[in-house]
């Protein structure tokens, strides 16, 4: 039985895929700007809910999306594939419970951006830990950024997450 599969890439992916390189290089200059990791776990919790609705494969979404965790792991000077990590913890132990537990709706997305951060730093803890470094301290921008990622969560993925 041969499966029907049609791959989801078009010029908007592509050009996004760009901006949103072009931003990830640019936040190495300005670090006042959001890493955007709790939009990618919110987007990645998305597609990986559209796979088990409609049992397609992973798309260039995803494989994007990955690329880029990776990608902001190198930028930011997290440990390579900490947030690949963070994710796959993310989705299999939070992630459903979150929505399932707690009813709040539409702020679904601002607490898995939340969770994300959370998860982030803890791993990247225990991979400083283990790897014997001195710890890194995060800095006032990361809270900053967990408020701005947390505000676009909210408008992107209000009626997506529920």
């Amino acid at each position: 039985m041969k499966a029907d599969y049609k791959l989801k890439l078009n010029g908007t992916y592509i050009f996004l895929g760009f901006i949103f390189i072009l931003y990830q290089v640019l936040s190495s200059v300005f670090l006042s700007t959001p890493p955007l990791y709790g939009i990618f776990f919110c987007y990645m919790f998305f597609l990986f809910k559209e796979k088990e609705k409609t049992y397609n494969k992973f798309d260039f979404r995803w494989y994007f999306s990955l690329f880029f965790l990776f990608f902001t792991d190198i930028t930011y000077g997290f440990f390579v594939f900490s947030s690949w990590i963070a994710f796959f913890i993310f989705y299999y132990a939070f992630a459903d419970w979150i929505k399932t537990n707690l009813k709040i709706g539409k702020f679904i997305s601002v607490i898995f951006v939340l969770c994300t951060y959370a998860l982030i730093f803890i791993v990247d803890r225990t991979f400083t830990y283990m790897n014997n470094e001195e710890m890194k301290m995060f800095a006032l921008s990361f809270v900053f950024s967990l408020l701005v990622e947390s505000l676009l969560a909210y408008i992107i993925f209000r009626g997506k997450m529920q």
